[in-house]
């Protein structure tokens, strides 16, 4: 894509993330996206066929570059995810533009279908760490996996979305660590001893 489609494209994610902020997304219409920004409502929908989806793109639009990493350590590879977790929830706007998301998503199903796939592939990635940790063995075979994320990524969705506060990174590694701490084979197995 050129410079310049590509601006036209970012200027209009962009507007769709300050009509969220400022109205949330029962706000957002394609008139009113297309209006601030300058463009017809057919660019709009030729690129993403939906109210719904220009929604949707836009929020994508505000994530850090998907991250993958490897680092040999289950604990040092939940810290990086978490960190991109942080950043994202950190970013502009978050804390009234995600909730409204969420939100909106209970009752359009096009919406809940699209936040589906946000969320699986946000969890895809802490869930191929957690399973290279226990083929490493640092964590025993039987783990619930989804747990683990669970347990992992929470305590900054709570803060960030459910009491609107900002998450911050000083907080990662005490998460990583209690979460680990709550998996590791040694206190598994003395448990059971008990």
């Amino acid at each position: 894509m050129s410079p310049r489609p590509r601006r036209a494209h970012d200027a209009i994610l962009d507007t769709t993330i300050d009509v969220i902020a400022e109205q949330g997304v029962s706000g957002v219409t394609v008139d009113t996206v297309a209006a601030r920004v300058g463009a017809s409502k057919a660019t709009i929908y030729r690129h993403w066929g939906s109210r719904a989806r220009l929604i949707h793109a836009a929020i994508s639009s505000m994530q850090p570059p998907s991250v993958e990493p490897d680092t040999g350590s289950l604990r040092e590879d939940l810290i990086v995810l978490l960190q991109h977790l942080v950043e994202y929830f950190n970013g502009r706007d978050m804390g009234r533009v995600f909730p409204s998301f969420l939100d909106a998503a209970v009752r359009d199903p096009e919406l809940a279908e699209l936040r589906e796939q946000t969320l699986q592939q946000a969890r895809s990635a802490f869930e191929r760490v957690v399973r290279r940790g226990i083929e490493r063995g640092e964590l025993s075979a039987d783990v619930d996996i989804g747990l683990v994320v669970d347990l992992a990524r929470s305590p900054f969705i709570y803060r960030r979305v459910v009491a609107q506060t900002p998450v911050r990174p000083r907080d990662i590694a005490p998460v990583v660590d209690a979460v680990l701490t709550a998996f590791t084979p040694t206190l598994t197995s003395r448990r059971n001893i008990a």
